[in-house]
Protein backbone atom coordinates (compact mmCIF):
# COMPACT_ATOMS: atom_id res chain seq x y z
CA UNK A 1 0.00 0.00 0.00
CA UNK A 2 1.41 3.23 -0.73
CA UNK A 3 2.05 5.94 1.48
CA UNK A 4 -1.25 8.10 0.67
CA UNK A 5 -2.95 4.52 2.00
CA UNK A 6 -4.05 3.87 -1.84
CA UNK A 7 -3.39 0.28 -2.76
CA UNK A 8 -1.36 -0.36 -5.97
CA UNK A 9 -2.96 -1.44 -8.95
CA UNK A 10 -3.26 -4.99 -10.38
CA UNK A 11 -1.73 -6.08 -13.36
CA UNK A 12 -5.34 -5.91 -15.45
CA UNK A 13 -5.04 -2.27 -14.05
CA UNK A 14 -7.80 -2.54 -11.60
CA UNK A 15 -7.02 -1.56 -7.87
CA UNK A 16 -5.52 -4.05 -5.83
CA UNK A 17 -7.78 -3.54 -2.90
CA UNK A 18 -8.29 -6.08 0.20
CA UNK A 19 -11.98 -5.21 0.59
CA UNK A 20 -10.79 -2.34 2.92
CA UNK A 21 -11.84 1.37 1.94
CA UNK A 22 -9.01 3.52 0.85
CA UNK A 23 -7.78 6.80 3.75
CA UNK A 24 -10.37 9.06 2.57
CA UNK A 25 -13.37 6.70 2.14
CA UNK A 26 -12.57 5.20 5.71
CA UNK A 27 -12.00 8.68 7.24
CA UNK A 28 -15.49 9.97 5.26
CA UNK A 29 -17.17 6.73 6.38
CA UNK A 30 -15.71 7.35 10.04
CA UNK A 31 -17.74 11.04 10.02
CA UNK A 32 -20.65 9.68 8.54
CA UNK A 33 -21.15 7.01 11.19
CA UNK A 34 -20.87 9.59 13.72
CA UNK A 35 -22.88 12.27 12.58
CA UNK A 36 -25.67 9.38 11.86
CA UNK A 37 -25.14 8.39 14.92
CA UNK A 38 -25.46 11.65 16.76
CA UNK A 39 -28.54 13.01 14.63
CA UNK A 40 -30.34 9.77 15.86
CA UNK A 41 -30.18 10.58 19.09
CA UNK A 42 -31.24 14.21 18.80
CA UNK A 43 -34.17 13.08 16.65
CA UNK A 44 -34.36 11.11 19.86
CA UNK A 45 -35.13 13.57 22.67
CA UNK A 46 -38.21 16.00 22.47
CA UNK A 47 -36.13 19.46 23.55
CA UNK A 48 -34.51 19.57 19.88
CA UNK A 49 -37.72 18.85 17.95
CA UNK A 50 -39.29 21.51 20.56
CA UNK A 51 -36.55 23.90 19.64
CA UNK A 52 -36.86 23.98 16.37
CA UNK A 53 -33.12 24.26 15.43
CA UNK A 54 -31.25 22.98 12.61
CA UNK A 55 -28.38 20.76 12.57
CA UNK A 56 -25.52 23.48 12.53
CA UNK A 57 -26.98 24.46 16.08
CA UNK A 58 -24.56 22.14 18.01
CA UNK A 59 -21.22 23.84 16.19
CA UNK A 60 -22.91 27.54 16.38
CA UNK A 61 -22.91 26.49 19.70
CA UNK A 62 -19.86 24.83 20.62
CA UNK A 63 -17.67 27.88 18.76
CA UNK A 64 -19.39 30.62 20.00
CA UNK A 65 -19.07 29.22 23.72
CA UNK A 66 -15.33 28.80 23.17
CA UNK A 67 -14.70 31.77 20.72
CA UNK A 68 -17.23 34.40 21.99
CA UNK A 69 -17.99 37.17 21.62
CA UNK A 70 -17.43 36.17 18.06
CA UNK A 71 -18.69 37.93 14.59
CA UNK A 72 -21.73 36.13 12.97
CA UNK A 73 -19.05 36.39 9.67
CA UNK A 74 -16.47 34.35 11.45
CA UNK A 75 -18.67 31.91 12.49
CA UNK A 76 -20.54 31.10 8.90
CA UNK A 77 -16.61 30.92 7.55
CA UNK A 78 -15.31 28.38 10.23
CA UNK A 79 -18.50 26.53 9.98
CA UNK A 80 -19.11 26.66 6.17
CA UNK A 81 -22.71 28.00 6.69
CA UNK A 82 -24.19 30.12 4.01
CA UNK A 83 -24.82 33.61 5.71
CA UNK A 84 -28.90 33.50 4.88
CA UNK A 85 -28.85 30.43 6.51
CA UNK A 86 -26.74 31.63 9.31
CA UNK A 87 -29.44 34.41 9.86
CA UNK A 88 -32.12 32.62 10.57
CA UNK A 89 -30.25 29.80 12.57
CA UNK A 90 -29.40 32.81 15.15
CA UNK A 91 -32.51 34.23 14.94
CA UNK A 92 -34.26 30.71 16.08
CA UNK A 93 -30.92 30.71 18.82
CA UNK A 94 -31.37 34.01 20.29
CA UNK A 95 -35.26 33.63 20.04
CA UNK A 96 -34.75 30.46 22.41
CA UNK A 97 -31.97 32.37 24.98
CA UNK A 98 -29.43 30.27 23.80
CA UNK A 99 -27.28 33.12 22.44
CA UNK A 100 -27.11 36.90 22.72
CA UNK A 101 -26.31 39.34 19.48
CA UNK A 102 -25.01 42.32 19.61
CA UNK A 103 -23.54 45.51 17.81
CA UNK A 104 -19.96 45.09 17.75
CA UNK A 105 -18.81 48.21 19.59
CA UNK A 106 -15.35 48.52 16.89
CA UNK A 107 -17.59 47.77 13.76
CA UNK A 108 -21.10 48.88 14.08
CA UNK A 109 -22.13 46.60 10.74
CA UNK A 110 -21.29 43.60 12.79
CA UNK A 111 -22.93 41.62 15.02
CA UNK A 112 -21.35 39.63 17.96
CA UNK A 113 -22.42 36.48 19.46
CA UNK A 114 -22.42 35.17 23.11
CA UNK A 115 -23.24 32.10 24.55
CA UNK A 116 -26.26 32.70 27.44
CA UNK A 117 -26.12 30.80 30.49
CA UNK A 118 -29.36 28.65 28.95
CA UNK A 119 -26.92 28.37 25.64
CA UNK A 120 -24.68 26.77 28.12
CA UNK A 121 -27.07 24.24 29.68
CA UNK A 122 -28.13 23.65 26.16
CA UNK A 123 -24.78 23.28 24.83
CA UNK A 124 -24.07 20.70 28.04
CA UNK A 125 -26.89 18.57 26.71
CA UNK A 126 -25.73 18.44 23.36
CA UNK A 127 -21.95 17.43 25.03
CA UNK A 128 -23.77 14.88 26.52
CA UNK A 129 -25.17 13.34 23.63
CA UNK A 130 -21.99 14.16 21.44
CA UNK A 131 -20.24 11.88 23.94
CA UNK A 132 -22.78 8.70 23.83
CA UNK A 133 -22.39 8.95 19.90
CA UNK A 134 -18.35 8.87 20.33
CA UNK A 135 -18.66 6.13 22.31
CA UNK A 136 -20.79 3.55 20.49
CA UNK A 137 -18.97 4.26 17.17
CA UNK A 138 -15.71 4.30 18.64
CA UNK A 139 -16.85 1.42 20.83
CA UNK A 140 -14.42 -1.25 19.00
CA UNK A 141 -11.16 0.78 19.87
CA UNK A 142 -9.20 0.96 23.43
CA UNK A 143 -9.25 4.07 25.49
CA UNK A 144 -5.58 4.38 24.53
CA UNK A 145 -6.49 4.08 20.69
CA UNK A 146 -9.28 6.79 20.95
CA UNK A 147 -7.24 9.18 22.73
CA UNK A 148 -4.51 8.46 19.90
CA UNK A 149 -7.18 8.97 17.13
CA UNK A 150 -8.37 11.88 18.74
CA UNK A 151 -4.90 13.67 19.12
CA UNK A 152 -4.08 12.75 15.43
CA UNK A 153 -7.50 14.47 14.44
CA UNK A 154 -6.88 17.01 16.56
CA UNK A 155 -3.32 17.61 14.59
CA UNK A 156 -4.59 17.41 11.42
CA UNK A 157 -7.32 19.67 11.67
CA UNK A 158 -5.14 21.78 14.03
CA UNK A 159 -2.67 22.46 11.21
CA UNK A 160 -5.47 23.15 8.83
CA UNK A 161 -7.04 26.03 11.29
CA UNK A 162 -6.73 29.10 8.74
CA UNK A 163 -7.82 27.31 5.43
Amino acid sequence: MSRSGRSAERSDGAPATSGFPDNLTAMLRLTGLYRRRFQSLLADEPWVADSGVKAPTYGVLTFVSQRGPISQREVCDWLGVHASDMVDLVDRLEKLGWVARRRDPTDRRRYQLTITPEGRKTLARYDALAAQAEDVVLEPLSEVERRRLIELVTKVVSSHARD
